[in-house]
C-alpha cells in the first residue's frame, strides 16, 4: 500500500470517532508546528498523535495532562517504514516534559517551562542529531488575542543536547490564526543559532515553517506542513512537505 492510500486510511479511522460521538472541546495547541507553546493538556485529557514526514518517515506520539499546568508525553518514530528498504528508527524514544509556570491573564502572557527529546526528520548518527534538533530545555511564553475566531503569539528560547556539531542557545517564535471554528493558519520560525556551524546542516537563515490545521468537531485534528520554506540546509534543493493526525479525547 502506498503512501497516500496508507494516510487516506489513517485519517478515515481516526476521523470515525469524531464523527459519531462529537465530543470535543475548545484545546489550545500544545505546539505550533515542530515548536511548543506555553499550553498544557487539561487534567486527564490526552493525545495521539501520528505524522508522516520525508523518506518515509513516521513518528508516533501521545501526550497526557496530569494537571492544569502539567503534562508529559512519549514519542517514537523512525524513517523507511512506508517503502521496501529497511526499517531505520531512531536512536531512542522522545520524552516531552511540560510545566506552565504562569497562567494566561489580561496581562500577562501564558509561560512554560519544558523539556523535549524529540527532534524532527531523521535522526542523523553521524552528529548525534535530528535533521530539525529538538528543543531539550526551553522557556516559552504563549499569548492570545480576540481577532477573528482567535490569534495566537509564541516566543521561546531552549538549550538542546543535540550539541555535537553546535551548542549554542537557539530562539523561536510562532504564530497561529483561526479563521473560524474548523480551520487555523500556521506559522514560524525556528532562528537555528545552535544549527550555524561548518559542520551543521543549517546555512545560516534559519527554518521557516507554514502550515493549516483542519479539526473535525474539535477531537481530530488533520495537519499539513511545508517546512524550511528559507532553504536552510545544505544542499536543500525544495521545501519539505509533512502530514499529521491528531486524536483528542479525555480519559475518564
Amino acid at each position: 500500500m502506498d503512501m497516500k492510500k496508507t494516510v487516506l486510511w489513517l485519517s478515515l479511522f481516526l476521523a470515525l470517532p469524531a464523527v459519531i460521538l462529537g465530543q470535543g472541546i475548545e484545546v489550545p495547541p500544545r505546539h505550533v508546528i515542530d515548536l511548543p507553546t506555553a499550553w498544557p493538556l487539561p487534567r486527564a485529557g490526552f493525545d495521539l498523535n501520528l505524522r508522516f514526514y520525508g523518506d518515509g518517515g513516521a513518528l508516533m506520539s501521545m501526550n497526557v495532562g496530569v494537571s492544569g499546568e502539567f503534562m508529559f508525553g512519549a514519542s517514537y518514530g523512525g524513517t523507511k517504514i512506508l517503502g521496501e528498504d529497511s526499517l531505520e528508527w531512531n536512536k531512542a524514544p522522545g520524552l516531552l516534559l511540560r510545566y506552565q509556570i504562569i497562567k494566561e491573564s489580561f496581562a500577562l502572557p501564558a509561560i512554560s517551562i519544558g523539556f523535549e527529546s524529540q527532534g524532527y526528520g531523521a535522526y542523523l548518527d553521524s552528529t548525534s542529531r535530528y535533521t530539525n534538533k529538538s528543543r531539550g530545555f526551553y522557556v516559552v511564553a504563549s499569548k492570545s488575542y480576540a481577532f477573528l475566531e482567535r490569534l495566537d503569539f509564541h516566543g521561546g528560547i531552549n538549550y538542546s543536547l543535540e550539541r555535537k556539531d553546535d551548542s549554542d542557545l537557539d530562539l523561536f517564535t510562532s504564530g497561529v490564526l483561526a479563521i473560524n471554528q474548523h480551520v487555523e493558519v500556521l506559522g514560524e520560525y525556528d532562528f537555528a543559532l545552535n544549527d550555524t556551524q561548518e559542520q551543521s546542516l543549517g546555512s545560516g537563515n534559519g527554518y521557516l515553517n507554514a502550515g493549516l490545521r483542519l479539526n473535525i468537531k474539535k477531537v481530530v485534528y488533520l495537519e499539513l506542513f511545508v517546512k524550511n520554506l528559507l532553504d536552510n540546509k545544505k544542499n536543500a534543493q525544495y521545501f519539505n512537505r509533512e502530514f499529521k493526525i491528531t486524536f483528542f479525547q479525555y480519559i475518564l
